[in-house]
């Protein structure tokens, strides 16, 4: 079963041939506008990514999880990161140098020193405390890509990684199990003093569902080793013990108290993720959970890449107002709903399920867990036997809250980040090689105009495609947010490619979800992010 890698996610072929054949447009990418520069990037930053590597054994799906200095003036004074490669983790490795550009329009690169090995990432700079980053590592040692994003860590947690996360946090990691299958564990847990006080989580392991399984008395926060390079930022070692798939040993890296990174260093698993501090005005019942919400997960059914993306409005307990929109592996659903319900978990804050109801098409069951009143992440656990074709399904993403609307050339107007991740028939079977794309854009009445690398990932010599010019529009359905249950369309313009149409649902103007639309030859979801 193939994991498809997604992030709240390789033109080793043709383009036009991903895209099913040539008649594309010739998209040029405008000159670079904007307000950053080298200076914009200056600080210790903690980043991620996930997606796949090439080996001379075939492709393996990696994770990728460290801290790097900018020196504001084009330098990486050093770092750190850790790899899984499939369940095997490299330890800490020190990042000794490098280089990085930035665009006035935000885009640009960074390259980093490993033990004489290069790794090349491209940036889009969200606001000078963040960005969007895809792996685009092409050379005679190693061809990797892969989807993320880093964040400016605040420089207090650099020597206090231990006593820098305390108190309640929600957690999303996704990734392979110790047998190589799909795995995704969310939950929420409470840290004092470097231990885990109290804690619970959910388990979907290859379509076998681990539920409400206690975290407390065994997990732990240390120091842990840190790597022998310099410039070791936030960064220790984390147990989590759950009664389902016992002890779980992670490096984790601290961005700052609201949020923590991390990745498996031991047991043949493969997760990674963020955790995220729970507020303490997170909803507890239904009586103060109201209003539109947008999610989106990525994972894989025994058919292969899965994406499910919507939205629904919550009241008294009901769910109203449902879109969903499923890509199966090539097999594309869309469903309204009537409605559905809302359950509380009365013990544990923020915990709870959504059911939609069944009706015509297929029903979904997500167990969520909010990290604010506004936020929070979901699993998908709908049992096989209600989805005909689905089969196992692991799946798990975002839930956030919609504000701003109406949505329409008044209000979705700027400069934005993009990114998708997700698969692609791009080797000419199926849609099972993986693909990546990073963009930044300028949407002016719904027009977008932009610059952006693309790597479809098919192979050892597998190169990426660097700043190619992107177009395309937005066409908003009704009021842009969905609840009157009209959809709204994302359509993107590559040099060279059949335009490629997106389903996207706005979470407000400055951000929205979207994933593929029906009768591609692609399987991908991302967001949009305006810069600050």
């Amino acid at each position: 079963m193939k994991r498809l890698f997604f992030a709240l996610t390789a033109a080793a072929a043709l383009w036009t041939a991903a895209c099913g054949g040539g008649g594309g447009s010739n998209v040029q990418p405008p000159p670079p506008q904007g307000k950053y520069s080298l200076a914009s990037l200056n600080g210790t930053y903690a980043f991620m990514t996930s997606g796949e590597v090439e080996t001379a054994g075939g492709e393996a799906q990696m994770a990728r999880v460290g801290s790097f200095v900018a020196n504001g003036q084009g330098g990486i004074l050093g770092g750190v990161e850790d790899v899984n490669i499939a369940g095997s983790p490299s330890g800490a490795v020190s990042i000794t140098g490098g280089s990085y550009t930035v665009n006035a329009d935000g885009h640009g690169s960074i390259t980093f020193n490993l033990n004489g090995t290069n790794v090349v990432l491209g940036i889009v700079l969200t606001s000078t405390s963040d960005g969007l980053m895809i792996d685009e590592t092409s050379n005679a040692n190693q061809a990797s890509t892969g989807s993320g994003n880093f964040i400016l860590q605040d420089p207090t947690v650099c020597s206090s990684p231990v006593t820098s996360v305390t108190g309640p946090y929600v957690f999303d990691f996704a990734g392979l199990d110790s047998s190589g299958l799909a795995e995704s564990f969310v939950g929420e847990f409470s840290v004092n003093g470097g231990q885990i006080t109290t804690g619970i989580g959910d388990i979907n392991d290859n379509a076998t569902l681990f539920s409400a399984i206690s975290l407390a008395g065994a997990g732990s926060f240390t120091a842990g080793t840190p790597a022998a390079g310099p410039d070791v930022c936030g960064r220790g070692q984390a147990i989590i013990t759950n009664a389902a798939t016992g002890q779980q040993t992670y490096a984790y890296y601290v961005v700052n108290s609201t949020r923590v990174r991390f990745i498996n260093i031991a047991g043949g698993e493969m997760l990674s993720g963020d955790a995220v501090a729970q507020s303490a005005s997170v909803p507890t019942s239904t009586a103060n959970f109201t209003g539109g919400f947008v999610f989106e997960l990525a994972g894989s059914s025994n058919n292969g890449g899965l994406t499910q993306i919507g939205r629904f409005s919550a009241s008294s307990g009901m769910v109203m107002h449902v879109l969903a929109d499923v890509d199966n592996a090539g097999v594309f659903q869309k469903a309204s709903f009537s409605g559905g319900t809302i359950t509380f978990d009365s013990v544990n804050p923020g915990r709870g399920q959504i059911a939609f109801a069944s009706g015509s098409g297929f029903p979904y069951t997500f167990q969520f867990y909010l990290s604010s009143a506004t936020a929070g992440v979901v699993q998908d656990i709908s049992p096989a036997s209600g989805n005909p074709g689905f089969g196992i399904d692991v799946s798990d993403g975002s839930l956030a809250a919609q504000s701003g609307n109406p949505f329409s050339s008044s209000n979705i107007t700027g400069t934005y980040g993009m990114n998708w991740s997700g698969l692609v028939t791009a080797g000419g079977v199926g849609i099972t090689d993986e693909e990546d794309l990073l963009a930044q854009s300028t949407i002016t009445s719904l027009a977008l105009s932009g610059t952006v690398d693309l790597f479809q990932f098919t192979s050892l010599t597998a190169t990426p495609s660097l700043g190619l010019g992107v177009g395309g529009n937005i066409a908003i359905g009704g009021d842009g947010a969905g609840d009157d249950g009209m959809r709204s369309q994302l359509t993107v313009n590559l040099t060279g490619a059949n335009p490629i149409t997106f389903v996207i649902y706005f979470i407000s103007p400055q951000q929205a979800f979207f994933a593929i639309n029906a009768g591609q030859t692609h399987l991908d979801a991302g967001f949009l992010k305006m810069q600050q």
